[in-house]
């Protein structure tokens, strides 16, 4: 019997337009509580961002968040990877001429920091491109230079960059930072982690402290930042619109998120045991 239901946000959970049916959702998680079945958010993205995105559900949920760098279960933190304070120091240090034109949002659990050039910069090309990346980072605060980050703990560092630009800076970025881990997670765009801190290693701590063994997780991802993850779930589920690698690497297909995927899949399962 599945006792833990792992969904990626983007491109899988939410629709075209970053949105979900909440009253699906909530009939969803009735039966979910009944069965003593856990719902994980697992993403790139902040919790605060999606305590804005679940509204009064969001107590009710379990979060591997800023790409596993924390785990929150029902608004209690389990734990938090951030930087060392050398780690940050070398990439304020090397990047501060790019905070700018690299978009770069510098973020803690609850807040997030860009430059004010950052926030108005051109350089991807698409305003609605930009609108929909600044719109990803809530609680945003603008600097006018990163000189003027506060003493805070800090677990995730994102840059989104004109595509034509993301192999190389991600070569260099790899020379330079040997400690750290830059992950694409589409369009240009690239999250700075810790090594060994992924979407998986949340899950599987969260699976310790329940006690769930792989043959219990079912899992819903599009991409390649999702195959970790899919290494624990003995029910991997690959959207429709997922990488083709997904697609080899997962068990199952599900439908596409801009026809709510993962809710068929769900809904099904729990019509049949």
């Amino acid at each position: 019997m599945i006792k833990m239901i792992a969904v990626d946000m983007d491109g899988t959970f939410l629709d075209g337009k970053g949105e979900y049916d909440s009253e699906r959702f909530e009939k969803i998680l009735n039966e979910l509580d009944k069965r003593g079945i856990i719902f994980v958010v697992a993403t790139g993205n902040q919790i605060s961002r999606m305590r804005l995105t679940f509204g009064k559900q969001a107590e009710r949920l379990a979060y591997v968040v800023g790409n596993g760098s924390h785990l929150v279960v029902k608004n209690e933190t389990k734990y938090l990877k951030n930087f060392t304070s050398k780690q940050l120091a070398h990439l304020l240090d090397f990047y501060q001429n790019h905070f700018n034109d690299y978009h770069m949002v510098i973020s803690s659990p609850d807040h997030s920091y860009m430059t004010k050039g950052a926030y108005n910069c051109q350089n991807l090309g698409n305003p609605e491109r930009i609108a929909y990346y600044n719109a990803s980072f809530p609680n945003v605060i603008l600097l006018d230079s990163m000189s003027e980050l506060p003493n805070e703990p800090i677990n995730k560092l994102t840059m989104q960059l004109p595509e034509k630009l993301e192999e190389d800076v991600t070569k260099e970025f790899k020379k330079e930072f040997p400690d750290l881990v830059p992950m694409a997670s589409g369009f240009g765009a690239i999250d700075v982690i810790l090594p060994g801190v992924n979407k998986a290693f949340g899950i599987k701590e969260l699976m310790k402290l329940e006690n769930i063994s792989s043959n219990q997780v079912m899992a819903f991802g599009d991409g390649d930042n999702d195959l970790a993850m899919f290494e624990l779930a003995e029910y991997s589920y690959a959207m429709e619109n997922a990488t083709k690698r997904m697609k080899s690497t997962a068990r199952f297909i599900a439908p596409t998120n801009t026809k709510s995927g993962v809710f068929q899949v769900i809904e099904k399962y729990l019509a049949s045991h």
